[in-house]
């Protein structure tokens, strides 16, 4: 502690941290508040006082004190990181916002920033909070993670704007709504950066985009109401083109975009000068790459709005078709799943991501697992400085990226079925200047003929696509160096009993996977008459784009397994488990159940514990294992 006194006060001191941890704020602060009379510049007293403060409701005591805590130590802002940290592991993310806000006002590094995204992403306001605000707008412009961990956060600060709230529910809108809502801040830059995950505020960006079709179509299209409203027009573009389309869209709204879609081709070929309005509404119903005469649009100047969805839907297609032509063939795709399964990603590929999150400094791999799961025991063999890596199943490249920077010297193979996806990921590496990753086509059940071995292999939500997901599991194996260690991701059985009912569901309709049939289906699952299991797929983050509604409900092949199953196939192998990815509030209420498993790999139990709480794992399970020497 700072200016530490003697012995009585360190014991005060520690009295009131347990009795803060205990729950038992007022005597902590009386334990607290005589340390100060001591040690009046005992900045660590300081700050922990305004944690006892805070959690009794005295919000503006409780920030004096965290000032001054960090006026006497500004090197504070650490323990103030570490300190919020525990609080999320504690269960007080409330609590564990508010330091690191205050941690961050003094000094910011890329640990504290992290944390600000796992404190905001599991706090609901319920009023606006500028402050959260203003950090989550930084947060999402300055990719302090991907911005998919800050949408649900986002969009409830957003609806609590009373603007948008005004807004929510209204049809139809005007010029001055679109400007209203361009206003926000917020709103734009997670339009143009994630899909929004929320059915209200879809329904508003719905009436918007109709509003867009209007003003477009008329004599508004060039109005001062329209130019004040195209910041947001340009983020709902945006948008449209990240969700894939994914919008219900009217007969009447089909009609008016053609003709707009007409027209603009007509003015393209003519020359004639287009109103930036015009190009996004037309933006926000197709791609413009779609349009014959589309490259036209990139000679002349525009306000930024527009001139960032032409880069968005021009110049990058373009980038990637080009990227895709020198992506190499490194194997056959022979088996008959995995050809249904590339030409599913060729289609829609998957996901389609706009920033990469930053991963912190390059670390070690064993180093970086013992820091995660310390209890477990790891070979000393294994992987150090310069590993070769295998993501089989890279997509479009967001995995292969993060895993790429997080460990250090890290020489990454990233391989998938689909060209398409591997474009998108080549263009996006090369966006972010990343060396360090050879993308090619191949089968990963065919990587054994590849002649080459690997530290690490990962396959997250991959393995349970092929036709024989544990035949896959031990391709990968075979070509995993003794002491490697796998990253793996498989659909648990009992977190998607719902995706079970809902495929038998769209079997019965006949919907297909087409862009048509998957908007269709969705508005099925909004209805009000359908059951409660078929609602609750559309709560899930998935549900919000067109590739991503399609991996998750019209996939070509889907596999669910277990943990006995699981944990069966790591004895058979003498695989090591090693830990699961999954939130501090599910592993204490684990150790709450299995207190003696202390390492928290014991999957005979992990099933116990998921048979009771079937929705523990409805990401899929995620985790990690070693290969024996």
């Amino acid at each position: 502690m700072t200016g530490a006194g003697p012995l009585p006060v360190e014991r005060l001191f520690q009295e009131a941290i347990d009795l803060q941890r205990a729950g038992r704020q007022v005597e902590s602060e009386a334990r607290l508040r005589r340390v100060l009379e001591i040690v009046p510049n005992a900045a660590d007293a300081h700050h922990l006082l305004g944690v006892c403060l805070r959690a009794q409701g005295r919000a503006g005591e409780a920030d004096a004190s965290f000032r001054r805590s960090l006026d006497l130590k500004a090197e504070f802002a650490d323990e103030g990181r570490r300190l919020a940290s525990q609080l999320l592991i504690d269960g007080d993310p409330s609590t564990a916002l508010n330091v690191i806000l205050q941690s961050l006002a003094v000094m910011e590094t890329e640990g504290a920033r992290r944390i600000f995204v796992d404190c905001a992403r599991r706090v609901r306001f319920t009023q606006e909070d500028h402050e959260v605000r203003a950090m989550a707008i930084r947060a999402l412009n300055e990719h302090w993670a991907r911005p998919g961990e800050l949408a649900e956060t986002g969009i409830n600060l957003v609806k609590l704007n009373p603007v948008v709230k005004g807004l929510l529910g209204r049809s139809p809108l005007g010029a001055e709504d679109l400007a209203a809502l361009g206003a926000d801040a917020l709103l734009r830059v997670l339009l143009s950066s994630t899909p929004a995950r929320d059915i209200e505020l879809e329904r508003l960006l719905l009436a918007a985009r109709r509003a867009m079709l209007e003003l477009a179509g008329g004599p508004a299209a060039t109005d001062a109401g329209a130019d004040a409203a195209l910041d947001f027009c340009g983020a709902l573009a945006s948008q449209c083109f990240i969700n894939e389309y994914v919008f219900a869209c009217t007969q009447d709204d089909s009609r008016r975009a053609e003709e707009l879609r007409v027209s603009l081709n007509a003015a393209l070929g003519a020359g004639a000068k287009v109103a930036g309005l015009h190009v996004l509404a037309v933006a926000a119903f197709l791609p413009l790459s779609s349009l014959p005469l589309a490259r036209r649009l990139l000679d002349a100047q525009w306000p930024s709005a527009v001139a960032a969805v032409l880069v968005q839907q021009i110049r990058e297609p373009e980038e990637e078709r080009r990227l895709r032509e020198s992506i190499s063939c490194l194997t056959g795709i022979d088996d008959k799943v995995s050809q249904l399964v590339r030409e599913q990603y060729e289609e829609n590929p998957y996901p389609r991501w706009a920033k990469a999150a930053p991963v912190g400094n390059a670390t070690e791999l064993v180093e970086y697992l013992r820091r995660k799961f310390p209890l477990v025991p790891l070979a000393r063999e294994a992987a150090t400085d310069g590993i070769d890596v295998l993501i089989a199943g890279c997509g479009t490249g967001q995995h292969a990226i993060e895993t790429s920077r997080l460990f250090r010297g890290a020489r990454v193979l990233a391989i998938d079925l689909s060209r398409n996806s591997l474009g998108y990921a080549r263009r996006k590496t090369l966006e972010l200047g990343i060396v360090g990753i050879e993308y090619a086509q191949a089968d990963l059940l065919q990587v054994g003929s590849l002649g080459r071995k690997f530290d690490l292999i990962e396959s997250v939500g991959v393995l349970h696509h092929l036709a024989d997901p544990w035949a896959g599991w031990r391709a990968l194996l075979a070509v995993l160096r003794p002491h490697g260690i796998m990253r793996l991701g498989f659909y648990s059985e009992a977190a998607r009993r719902n995706i079970v009912k809902a495929r038998a569901f769209i079997a019965q309709k006949g919907y297909g996977a087409t862009p048509d049939d998957i908007r269709k289906c969705r508005q099925d699952f909004l209805d009000p008459g359908v059951s409660a299991e078929l609602r609750s797929v559309a709560a899930l983050p998935d549900f919000f784009s067109v590739s991503e509604c399609r991996d998750l409900l019209f996939h070509v092949q889907e596999h669910r397994m277990t943990l006995d199953r699981i944990d069966a196939f790591l004895r058979e192998n003498r695989l090591g488990f090693v830990g699961f990815e999954i939130g501090d509030d599910v592993r204490r209420a684990y150790r709450a159940r299995f207190p003696g498993d202390h390492a928290e790999v014991d999957l005979a139990q992990w099933q116990r514990f998921e048979n009771d709480n079937p929705d523990t794992f409805i990401d899929m399970y995620q985790f990690w294992v070693q290969k024996p020497g």
